[in-house]
């Protein structure tokens, strides 16, 4: 059998696709806890879920640094500034 034909790869794909994890670099899914609950006289199986993404403000791989990148003196900013200001006085 195809490894992502699986039951539970299956299931790991449906909840990448309805919690919104399209651009996971991997998910999985495991069984953490089964027990029966003898008031409502249920099977209870209880389920992890988890999704490695990369954590906010985490520079991607392909980004090159601000110091390869370059940037503009102050004095280009600051002039920009000044320009800005006298465009808004005429």
């Amino acid at each position: 059998m195809n490894e992502n034909t699986t039951p539970w790869n299956r299931l790991r794909a449906l909840l990448d696709s309805i919690l919104g994890f399209t651009q996971r670099t991997r998910s999985t899914v495991k069984v953490v806890k089964q027990g029966f609950d003898n008031a409502k006289q249920e099977h209870v199986v209880l389920i992890e879920y988890r999704a490695h993404v990369k954590p906010p403000g985490a520079m991607a791989t392909d980004q090159k640094s601000s110091k390869q990148v370059g940037r503009a003196s102050m004095e280009s900013i600051r002039e920009l500034f000044a320009q800005q200001h006298r465009d808004r006085q005429v």
